[in-house]
């Protein structure tokens, strides 16, 4: 498809290996079990992400977590225009986007023009607006393999959707965390670096596939919770407000690790999201869609699985 290969069969085990961590996960064993061509070697092909995406911005530059609420976004939204598109046989209606087409993107590098074809410009702008092709793998993934019976021993992993406690990092569109919501799930909170990206598409999506945002939408099912998180991992990680250490039986990120010098964050967010293995519960577990390897940018599947 003129990208580089993607890696998403089996794409987690359970996070912990040995014995459980301790609340502030020190000395805890992490482990990704990647499958497909994640051990093969990069395919020289370019990435969907810009090879020459803008250098990130400093720390204090960064866009602090902050909580979104559905019940401020307009409900229709201004702007939002459907489109249907289809996973395996299963419809999910989403926002017609072209990707990075925000005005204040367009004052984040000196090229405006460069800035306009970009789907990245680091620091300002992460992608969120774009649908991209590892979140619709991602969402195929979860709805084929979705169980409420037995363990499934050749997978290596028990995926129950139903009643479960969803967080999808990096989630845009939203597709993935609306596939569990469709399954059952007892809540789903997404989370985009933008917090525009949620009330202009997160949101408006959720609420286009009959889900209920918030209380005051009651014309809408009403079956799951749903909760919208903006901002930097590192300003999520360190708040128990916003993200409760813990909580999650599932996680979700596609196209997340194509930057390595996010990896630090995303495995820190990723050990304090998902819930910890006890003596009456299995511990959560993560999938991660990603591409084997991002040509020019240096993340991908292979750089992710040896930090």
């Amino acid at each position: 498809d003129g990208t580089a290969r993607r890696s998403l069969r089996a794409l987690s085990a359970p996070m912990w290996g040995g014995a459980p961590p301790d609340a502030s996960g020190e000395g805890a064993s992490f482990r990704f079990n990647f499958g497909g061509g994640a051990d093969a070697e990069p395919a020289p092909v370019p990435s969907a992400v810009p090879a020459d995406a803008a250098t990130a911005a400093p720390s204090e530059a960064l866009i602090p977590g902050v909580e979104m609420l559905a019940s401020e976004v307009p409900d229709p939204a201004p702007g939002w225009v459907p489109e249907t598109v289809l996973v395996g046989d299963v419809p999910f209606v989403k926002g017609a986007s072209s990707g990075a087409r925000y005005a204040d993107v367009t004052e984040a590098v000196p090229d405006a023009d460069e800035a306009r074809r970009s789907d990245l410009v680091k620091g300002k702008y992460e992608g969120g607006a774009k649908l991209w092709e590892c979140a619709v793998d991602l969402t195929r993934f979860l709805l084929e393999n979705d169980s409420s019976a037995a363990r499934d021993a050749d997978a290596g992993f028990f995926l129950r959707l139903k009643d479960a406690r969803v967080l999808e990092l990096g989630c845009g569109h939203g597709l993935p965390g609306l596939a569990c919501a469709m399954r059952g799930a007892r809540e789903v909170v997404f989370a985009d670096y933008n917090p525009d990206v949620l009330q202009t598409l997160t949101v408006p999506n959720a609420r286009a596939n009959g889900f209920s945002t918030d209380a005051s939408d009651a014309n809408r099912v009403a079956t799951t919770k749903f909760r919208f998180l903006g901002g930097d991992w590192g300003s999520l990680s360190r708040s128990a407000s916003l993200l409760e250490p813990g909580a999650f039986d599932v996680v979700l990120a596609a196209e997340t690790v194509y930057e390595p010098s996010s990896f630090e964050k995303h495995v820190e967010i990723l050990k304090r999201a998902v819930r910890r293995k006890t003596t009456l519960l299995e511990s959560g577990v993560a999938f991660v869609a990603a591409k084997s390897y991002y040509f020019g940018v240096g993340g991908g599947a292979r750089a992710f699985r040896a930090r």
